[in-house]
């Protein structure tokens, strides 16, 4: 079985490849500006593409909000969603320039950079992790240390394994003595007792248990000590450094529509229930509800989508902590802050400092 390490670096590895790919196709690259100045004089991309880590859900209503609501267009941006899939990952998609912005975790950022993939997080907007590892209520586990013994659902490779080590690690738990399984996309084992603890995002399959008769109960690894961040918004270096306006304008519009998801729950559920129609209400506001914690928590409580570089410099030593990170990554090469620090500064919003 590939272990979450060897995941991570052929991930890494695949970006890497479509990047020489990419530089190798097609005319001559022209060399990138000097400054935002100089890019800022030259002709903007209008017309760029969004890749979401999932499909359309309210994870994602920030995006989905500004463009059917039409804040997108009002910016002048032709702007298109696509959903992501186990096939179509944010980073490799972004990194080789087949999609502008892309969503994924706090940890791909760090981990990216130190294979020399220039992308940066322009917004972070989950300033908690949505990650937490769901029991039946009836299981008589109430912490990671009951974990021993017993059978978990491990998803290799991704922030969900980044947070099960970190809440190993901070529970003093020997990983050793658990009997891990890989998870799957479907809850089933878990609701016929088969795996005793499996790995969720809070937001939604917490739901889907409870909808099928099981009562349940999370564990999460904030209230150990090692808090995480979840969903950012990134680009690339050079996208920025030549789209300075561009980017600018789609990261207000964003806010924007993040600001209406915000305050405007139950007209947000209809909207995005409309544009994903496979989504039922009851879903969806349970979604929305807790989403909307996750926004609000810390720095999002001012100013959603504020990448905290306290918090982002906390998540750079956990992973070294975990061995995950080998090198230290300066954040002023992975954060642009300027974007959200210009929305709402307009706004005339004070936000934490940074």
């Amino acid at each position: 079985m590939m272990n979450g390490t060897m995941y991570r670096w052929l991930l890494i590895g695949l970006t890497l490849l479509l990047l020489i790919g990419s530089a190798g196709c097609g005319a001559a690259q022209p060399e990138p500006a000097s400054d935002l100045s100089v890019a800022a004089d030259q002709p903007e991309v209008r017309t760029i593409s969004m890749r979401l880590q999932w499909f359309p859900q309210y994870q994602f209503a920030g995006y989905i909000v500004a463009l059917v609501k039409g804040y997108y267009e009002e910016a002048g941006l032709d702007v298109t969603l696509h959903p992501g899939s186990p096939d179509f990952v944010p980073l490799p998609l972004v990194a080789s320039g087949a999609d502008t912005f892309g969503s994924t975790g706090a940890d791909t950022i760090f981990l990216a950079r130190e294979q020399d993939i220039p992308v940066v997080a322009l917004a972070t907007w989950f300033q908690t992790s949505p990650v937490g590892f769901m029991v039946h209520s009836d299981a008589g586990i109430k912490g990671p240390q009951d974990f021993e013994g017993r059978t978990v659902a491990v998803f290799y490779g991704d922030n969900v394994e980044t947070e099960y080590r970190a809440l190993l690690a901070a529970a003093n738990v020997d990983r050793a003595r658990i009997n891990e399984v890989p998870g799957t996309f479907n809850i089933e084992p878990f609701l016929s007792r088969r795996i005793d603890v499996w790995p969720v995002y809070i937001t939604d399959q917490p739901f889907l248990a409870r909808a099928q008769g099981a009562e349940v109960d999370l564990i999460l690894v904030r209230d150990y000590g090692a808090n995480l961040m979840g969903d950012v918004l990134f680009t690339t270096e050079d996208f920025v450094t030549r789209n300075p306006i561009t980017t600018q304008a789609f990261v207000s519009a964003t806010l924007r529509g993040w600001d209406f998801a915000i305050n405007n729950l139950e007209e947000t559920v209809a909207l995005i229930a409309e544009y994903n129609q496979e989504l039922t209400r009851e879903h969806l506001l349970f979604e929305g509800t807790e989403t909307i914690q996750l926004l609000q928590y810390g720095a999002g409580a001012t100013c959603p989508g504020w990448n905290d570089r306290a918090a982002w410099q906390a998540q750079q030593a956990l992973l070294t902590d975990l061995g995950l990170l080998t090198t230290s990554i300066p954040l002023e090469e992975a954060l642009r802050s300027e974007f959200t620090a210009a929305y709402y500064h307009e706004q005339g919003i004070e936000c934490p400092a940074e």
